[in-house]
């Protein structure tokens, strides 16, 4: 007959075994503790569903009175475990996660199960529950560990996560799903649903049991009626749907937008990859089980959820945004992210409140409105009261793409609330506007839709929401740079109606990489709402082009040196201020007509001028002419030993057009209109002193310089070539040779930074453009001085 008194021995060996008895610092108490509130707490744990029970150890720490240890045996190995870890009086395991989980509201419970009756057939499990966690996470099978090693697993499971974490975890499951041929499409809507159906208790438990079987273990019987039964994966994903169904009408969503996102979960029934029992695996070449979708849930499961306090899910949403973040870089998802660290500006910029009513006509994932609650619920410190309002009546949301308006919902739900007034439609309709309109909403944060890539309809985005702000409502949109640059008829038509009933305030140039790994350059304008914009009214423009954020291999673009935080301080200083700094910020009256950027205003600081500068204009010119035959022996040295130093602060400015230089744009060659040849065609290239290829063209120009619309890549161009389209020709009206030539080259390149694939430079931009250049005692260019200055650098001699 089975005798548990045995297995209590081994406990208490093992505990003699591993120190724990000669530790003074160690309680350890049998089947009773004397500490009142372990008392309170498990005087409802009875395994028989009323009155109190207790483990048959309790162990505790003098030093350490947050964690614990309790200690559940079985006499027989056989009642170890039951499927569904119910069967809290019978089994070992059941038992002992029972008294953790009322443990766990006070102490990070270490619930240790142990069966058998000696050494030879013992089994031993241990789980970690940390304390007003949501659930417990598996430590380990088959060991005792020593309190030291149990407490170091507390201390590190006890971390909050990390974003870089988080970001680790998004790229280790996209990986597993990249792994089993999952499409990015799919994969967001799954560790959607996944992440939503784990939030309900009988799923986040029964999920595991779903095992399938393969072809041969089946009777010939089951065999027989297989087309009549659905494998146990598709069962497993009915289970899921139903457990989303539940957590969506718990959370209060009504029926027709649960409907939606239950149509849109749905979408991966169809996969064969999730839901047959068996899988062709290309590595064994023979049908394997089809453990797939078990065993991502439970790498959730495991990795995410023993962190998340039980009633708040904020990591989740946390984890889910860099999910999407990092499978949604494919094109094929249409998923574009604003940085967080960007929607938080947003907030800032906005100067949003605690009453403030947040509105985002395209909210997509809900990053906007994300940040917006985090931000309000910060600022509204331990007001309990006034969390539950911002969450649930100050944030308004559309979104029309089914999945995305799915994404939005269930990134909301796991961050607290808000997803009541998330509507599904277009914000263009007039009835859903009537509903954003009598919420009487304070501020409008967006990212219109850029696929078409459209100025005129992102800027009609703006608008729109725009009036559906109250009078003094604040609108921050990013678009893509052209909506601010462009001259299209359209484009203009918009402006002009913005500016006929709103103030524009501001405009920021932001990171060319900003959604990196998607290319796309953008600006960030800033509009109050139904006032319109006065003639005498000066906008801020801020050249905001460094974030401190950099690229890396595996993680995007992070803040990798903390420098985001410092560089944020002097925007808002910049911004609030209406400060003018040299290639930061600037002020200007603009009307619809004008280019609102701050390229278009901003004068070049020539304080960081430096000789390396030119010194690298004539190495490159002088490898270029070496590689192109023109230069037989390429020296470093320079043509004159004096040293000339340069004063850019006693420079003059002068306009290239019509004062310095005659211009004209290239021309289109279509690539089979020529063949290969020895005359250079002049592209927007930066590299090869700009030459894209060697063609049978006729030579146009010769002794001039060269600028590529995008960058202003500027060469200087001593053989004979043509330009193509992308190219504007400057002839010279002054004294000109290759030493003139490329000194001024170097100082148009400080330009550079002005222009852009967002914001390109064409003929009528470049006869607007005026430089500084050293001036003689006549006021006019010093063309000696320059010659001169060139001469005294290294590989002058080779010119």
């Amino acid at each position: 007959m089975a005798n548990e008194s045995k297995t209590e021995n081994i406990v208490r060996d093992l505990l003699r075994e591993k120190g724990y008895y000669n530790n003074p610092n160690i309680v350890i108490e049998e089947k009773a503790s004397d500490n009142p509130k372990i008392q309170k707490l498990l005087k409802r744990a009875s395994k028989n569903g009323s009155g109190a029970g207790y483990p048959e150890f309790i162990i505790s720490f003098k030093d350490n009175p947050d964690d614990l240890i309790v200690v559940e045996c079985k006499a027989s190995v056989s009642k170890h475990e039951s499927k569904n870890r119910d069967k809290h009086k019978d089994y070992a395991v059941d038992g002992v996660l029972l008294y953790a989980s009322y443990l766990k509201e006070e102490f990070n419970t270490i619930a240790i199960a142990v069966s058998g009756e000696n050494d030879k057939e013992k089994k031993i499990s241990t789980f970690l529950w940390l304390r007003q966690n949501y659930t417990y996470k598996d430590i380990q099978d088959k060991l005792f560990l020593r309190s030291k090693e149990l407490e170091a697993i507390v201390k590190q499971q006890s971390k909050p996560f990390a974003e870089e974490e988080l970001i680790k975890k998004a790229i280790e499951y996209n990986s597993f799903l990249h792994k089993y041929s999952i499409p990015e499409v799919e994969r967001c809507t799954l560790i959607s649903a996944i992440l939503i159906a784990l939030q309900h208790k009988p799923f986040l438990h029964g999920y595991k049991f779903f095992s399938p079987v393969a072809e041969e273990e089946k009777d010939d019987k089951d065999k027989e009626n297989k087309k009549k039964k659905k494998s146990e994966n598709a069962k497993l994903i009915d289970s899921l749907l139903t457990a989303c169904e539940s957590v969506l009408e718990k959370n209060n969503l009504d029926s027709e937008k649960t409907k939606i996102i239950i149509s849109e979960y749905s979408k991966f029934k169809n996969n064969a990859d999730f839901n047959s029992d068996t899988f062709y695996s290309k590595k064994t070449k023979k049908n394997e089980l089809n453990t797939i979708l078990r065993d991502f849930i439970s790498k959730i499961n495991q990795d995410i959820l023993p962190h998340i306090n039980e009633s708040e899910f904020d990591v989740l949403g946390k984890f889910y945004t860099q999910f999407i973040r990092y499978a949604g870089g494919d094109k094929k998802t249409g998923l574009v992210l604003t940085p967080s660290h960007i929607t938080d500006f947003f907030c800032e910029i906005a100067e949003l409140g605690i009453n403030d009513i947040v509105f985002d006509p395209c909210c997509g994932t809900g990053g906007f409105l994300v940040s917006a609650m985090n931000y309000m619920v910060r600022k509204a410190g331990n007001d309990t009261k006034k969390h539950l309002s911002i969450k649930s009546t100050q944030l308004i949301g559309i979104e029309k793409r089914p999945d995305m308006f799915s994404h939005a919902c269930s990134n909301m739900m796991m961050r607290g609330d808000g997803k009541s007034h998330i509507l599904y439609g277009s914000c263009f309709d007039e009835a859903k506007k009537e509903i954003v309109k009598d919420q009487k909403p304070t501020r409008g944060f967006l990212n219109p839709p850029y696929q078409d890539g459209n100025a005129d309809e992102q800027l009609e985005f703006i608008e729109n929401t725009l009036e559906c702000l109250v009078k003094d409502g604040i609108c921050v949109a990013i678009c893509q740079m052209s909506t601010a640059v462009s001259c299209d008829k359209k484009v203009l038509k918009v402006k002009e109606r913005l500016l006929e009933q709103h103030t524009l305030e501001a405009v920021f140039s932001m990171p060319n990489d900003l959604f990196h790994p998607v290319g796309v350059n953008t600006c960030i304008l800033v509009f109050k709402a139904h006032n319109p914009h006065q003639l005498d009214k000066k906008t801020f423009f801020g050249y905001f082009k460094e974030d401190g954020f950099v690229k890396t291999k595996d993680n995007g673009r992070v803040d990798k040196n903390s420098k985001f935080e410092t560089i944020k301080k002097s925007w808002k200083e910049k911004y609030f201020g209406k400060e003018t700094a040299e290639g930061i910020s600037v002020t200007a009256l603009v009307s619809h007509e004008d280019e609102w950027c701050a390229e278009a205003y901003m004068q070049t600081d020539y304080a960081n001028l430096k000789e390396e500068d030119f010194i690298k204009t004539v190495r490159d010119y002088v490898g270029f002419m070496f590689c192109a035959e023109q230069i037989k022996l390429a020296s470093a040295e320079p043509l004159k030993k004096d040293k000339i130093s340069i004063n850019p602060k006693n420079w003059k400015n002068f306009n290239l057009y019509p004062t310095l230089f005659e211009m004209k744009a290239g021309k289109y060659y279509p690539s089979d209109s020529y063949a290969l040849g020895k005359v250079p065609l002049i592209s927007a290239s930066e590299n090869n002193n700009g030459a894209k290829d060697l063609t049978n063209l006729d030579s146009k120009y010769s002794d001039c310089l060269t600028i590529g619309k995008i960058g202003i890549s500027t060469f200087y161009q001593k053989i004979p070539f043509t330009a193509s389209s992308d190219v504007t020709i400057l002839k010279p009206k002054i004294s000109f040779n290759e030493y003139v030539g490329l000194f001024i080259a170097t100082i148009l390149n400080k330009e550079k930074y002005k222009w852009s694939y967002g914001r390109q430079i064409r003929l009528n931009d470049c006869q607007k453009l005026s430089i500084k250049l050293p001036q003689n005692s006549q006021g006019e260019p010093d063309i000696n001085f320059m010659e001169n200055y060139i001469k005294s650098l290294p590989y002058s001699s080779s010119l």
